[in-house]
């Protein structure tokens, strides 16, 4: 009991001392300077910004409407399994018909939308599915409008209305396209802003650029999600900049709302604005499609796992299912989708490829024929 207490008396000394000790020191030292904390700017401001951007985004865009004689443009249907593959093509999510759409103001009397809007390709219009096409102004008056141009590699249809349309609507503004690229960052924030079935109102969706390079170059990638409301708006940053315009999406794939879409570079689309504005009519080249899409499945080691396969692609043909788990093709580890792209963008129309899948717990090793991307 005594040396506990002696020890107790140790410890409670050696505290005491200590504890003078840093209070004497701290006299003989100047007094501490609170550094005060940068201002966070408040949830209101924020959203006060994104509708002041939305907002100025939208005097350059209108929605567009196009009549189809349904009996030619409605695709059949076709019955869709889970794990069987192959969407069904009546269904509104996979549909280019069913409007409205958006469309971007770029001069005195002409807004670009996209060229997947406007049915099969034809060198003098829209093709012969297209009955009308009408665009509603935000002050309410519609016009109708033709087609003058189609630039398919960037999918791109340039029409033409008889009025001047920011005279006719004050509210609108013909958009100053920026000179030189446009610089992107991976998950760098930006806002869609397209009106669409909203003619009057504006629709907005936020997302993060997702990719950079896409299409060759051409196009980014964004997680927004983009349904035929808002393909052919345009897409802007933060502060405000144009940044891109909706367009090449694949809804064979992706389906609407996916969360994978793909905007044109807003240089690229002023340089085929120049060409569109000549009256030219550019074919889509061809290029392979293997007809799947997929995302990474594992984050530390190989696999993609299949979300969709389109009806009638090289992919189906084989047998690839939905939830198939693809790990290799020919010689190439499936790390990230870019990789499975890459790859692809590589090949021609016609090529084989050895594709080695997991399905369940049994591996298997199919070959794909690619075909011509629709």
């Amino acid at each position: 009991m005594k040396k506990i207490a002696f020890a107790m008396i140790l410890l409670l000394g050696v505290g005491t001392a200590t504890t003078l000790g840093i209070a004497q020191d701290a006299k003989e030292t100047s007094p501490v300077k609170l550094v005060s904390a940068p201002p966070v700017p408040l949830h209101q401001d924020l959203e006060r910004h994104r509708v002041a951007v939305a907002r100025d985004t939208a005097r350059c865009t209108v929605s567009v409407e196009i009549d189809y004689e349904r009996a030619e443009a409605a695709a059949p249907a076709q019955p869709s399994f889970p794990g069987m593959g192959g969407p069904d093509l009546s269904d509104p999510f996979f549909r280019y018909d069913l409007g409205p759409f958006s469309g971007l103001v770029v001069g005195p009397n002409h807004i670009l939308i996209s060229d997947r809007c406007l049915g099969e390709f034809k060198t003098d219009g829209a093709g012969d599915a297209v009955q009308a096409i009408t665009v509603t102004l935000p002050n309410g008056e519609r016009w109708p409008a033709r087609v003058v141009g189609r630039h398919q590699q960037i999918d791109l249809a340039l029409l033409e209305l008889d009025c001047v349309i920011d005279k006719t609507c004050p509210q609108l503004n013909v958009i100053k396209f920026p000179e030189g690229q446009v610089k992107l960052e991976r998950g760098q924030q930006i806002v869609v802003v397209g009106r669409g079935q909203n003619p009057v109102g504006t629709l907005v969706n936020d997302g993060i650029v997702s990719a950079l390079a896409r299409e060759d170059g051409r196009a980014f990638q964004l997680d927004a999600r983009i349904g035929n409301s808002t393909l052919g708006a345009p897409v802007v940053d933060n502060a405000g900049r144009l940044v891109g315009m909706v367009t090449l999406h694949n809804h064979e794939t992706f389906g609407q709302a996916s969360g994978v879409s793909y905007a044109a570079y807003i240089h690229e689309v002023r340089d085929a604005y120049g060409a569109l504005k000549e009256g030219k009519f550019i074919s889509r080249p061809e290029r392979p499609f293997m007809g799947v899409a997929a995302e990474k499945k594992w984050p530390d080691k190989p696999g993609l796992e299949v979300g969709n396969v389109v009806t009638g692609s090289g992919a189906e043909k084989s047998g690839i299912r939905n939830g198939d788990v693809l790990l290799r093709i020919n010689e190439t580890d499936l790390n990230e989708v870019e990789d499975l792209m890459t790859l692809i963008g590589k090949c021609k129309i016609g090529d084989v490829l050895k594709v080695k899948l997991l399905r369940g717990e049994e591996e298997l090793t199919v070959e794909v024929t690619l075909g011509k991307r629709p």
